[in-house]
């Protein structure tokens, strides 16, 4: 019963998690039983009860990962050297855009970059995590979410200039 109620409460948010990072409905579904098999034989881990949902969803995205790394589906990274912008630029003000908006840029972007900014600032992944996790670079991560934040920025202020 308490297993069903803690499915019925964070299933949703788990799977759209995995979804973003790029699996198909079918795969994302799998790996969201995945982590709650694997979570609930892990539960005594867990430290803080009210911590579940967290430590969920982070195991079911380190098994999105490792399934990325075994099918390698990511586009080759790009290296720091590759990336003519100096990192440390200041950051431009983005314009005020829509979640849908965001959605159709984000889904524009070489799948390499695209999982970097979505592990960096949807689900709140530090640079050196990202980098044990891909078995990257810490500055092969800081590229990548460099180069994803520029294109998106070009996306979108192709958007906003039509």
């Amino acid at each position: 019963m308490a297993a069903q109620q803690l499915y019925q409460l964070y299933a949703k948010a788990i799977y759209n998690s995995i979804l973003r990072l790029g699996f198909r409905p079918e795969e994302a579904q799998d790996l969201l039983q995945e982590s709650f098999i694997k979570g609930f034989n892990q539960i005594s881990e867990l430290k803080e009860a009210a911590a579940f949902g967290a430590w969920l969803k982070r195991i079911a995205i380190n098994l999105g990962l490792q399934e990325i790394r075994k099918q390698k589906r990511t586009a080759p990274w790009l290296e720091l050297e590759e990336i003519a912008e100096d990192l440390s630029e200041q950051e431009e003000n983005w314009p005020d855009i829509g979640f849908h908006e965001l959605q159709t840029a984000l889904g524009t972007l070489p799948a390499g970059c695209k999982l970097i900014f979505e592990l960096y600032f949807l689900e709140e992944y530090s640079h050196q995590e990202i980098a044990s996790e891909m078995q990257i670079s810490v500055s092969t991560s800081k590229s990548q979410l460099h180069y994803a934040k520029r294109l998106l920025r070009e996306k979108l202020n192709q958007h906003y200039e039509a």
